[in-house]
């Protein structure tokens, strides 16, 4: 596409197309060639000798990753301006970031499924986890995403999660279990092992999807002011270690799963997960579970209740 197509797409980037605004890049909301379209743009404010590669990584992988179901569907891109745009299929996706911090006293009867069920969150886990697998497993070289979190997921209108940014993705040679590399990621879901050591491994990834499991089961991120400021923990893994050390199970859910109908069936299914997230984030990367366990483990707790 053209920069001047991108700009009548999104009112020139105006800032009230915009969807999502992450550390390196804005998604904005807009119309091309008669479709609904996302387009990413990196910032120019970051540098284009930093941004150009993170968005060239981001298509090449995108493209590598383009028959997998639960990643959002790369429509083209623009090359015109200082940092290559993305354009992606609409889909009716909805930043999952902006459903989770949704607000249920806030909702309208017609606003009702924007809030999370129990059951969609345990689905999106799953999609997600299947997507990691695939990175790891799938590509001819395996590939660490070392960005998961729900700032970089999409829920489509069916409820299907959709992985949209590979940007600071890495690939790991044949026949090695480690890549050497610098730190990067978002503080809060960065493997803690890999910011002390830069060796990047597929554990860096399990690590940071099992804070994405502790954001899907609480609703709240990784590290809060506002959690501080209430007189909680700052840090979400202290928050949810002290309520599990009490026997608090029920303090650590977001209210939202509460109001659903789930019974002790639901109960059981979350206290697995929660179990298993805290695997994910065990300290050393050798005590955690691969990531195709950790997919197969999402599948049996599912059918733990639908057989």
């Amino acid at each position: 596409f053209s920069a001047k197509e991108l700009l009548r797409a999104t009112d020139c980037f105006d800032e009230h197309q915009v969807i999502l605004a992450d550390g390196f890049f804005k998604i904005y909301q807009g119309s091309l060639e008669k479709r609904l379209v996302l387009v990413k743009k990196f910032k120019d404010d970051s540098g284009s000798l930093i941004t150009t590669p993170l968005a060239i990584r981001d298509i090449v992988i995108t493209l590598q990753m383009s028959s997998h179901k639960n990643v959002a569907r790369l429509f083209g891109c623009c090359l015109e301006f200082e940092c290559p745009a993305l354009v992606y299929d609409y889909s009716g996706n909805e930043p999952l970031i902006n459903k989770l911090l949704y607000d249920r006293d806030r909702a309208s009867d017609h606003d009702q499924d924007r809030l999370l069920s129990w059951k969609s969150r345990l689905s999106i886990a799953k999609d997600i986890a299947n997507v990691v697998v695939y990175l790891h497993t799938a590509l001819p070289r395996p590939v660490v995403h070392r960005n998961l979190k729900p700032t970089n997921i999409m829920v489509d209108q069916h409820g299907v999660a959709k992985l949209f940014d590979f940007s600071l993705s890495i690939s790991i040679p044949l026949g090695e279990s480690h890549v050497e590399d610098d730190p990067v990621g978002t503080f809060g879901f960065l493997d803690p092992q890999y910011h002390i050591s830069c060796f990047v491994t597929e554990k860096s990834d399990v690590y940071s999807f099992g804070m994405f499991l502790l954001v899907l089961l609480t609703g709240q991120l990784p590290i809060s002011v506002d959690r501080k400021e209430a007189g909680l923990e700052f840090s979400l893994i202290n928050f949810v270690e002290k309520h599990v050390d009490m026997n608090q199970f029920t303090k650590i859910l977001d209210p939202r799963i509460l109001g659903g109908r789930g019974g002790i069936e639901q109960e059981q299914q979350l206290r697995a997960f929660l179990a298993l997230a805290l695997r994910c984030i065990e300290p050393k990367g050798e005590d955690r579970p691969e990531m195709i366990d950790v997919a197969k483990e999402l599948r049996q707790i599912e059918r733990s209740v639908h057989p």
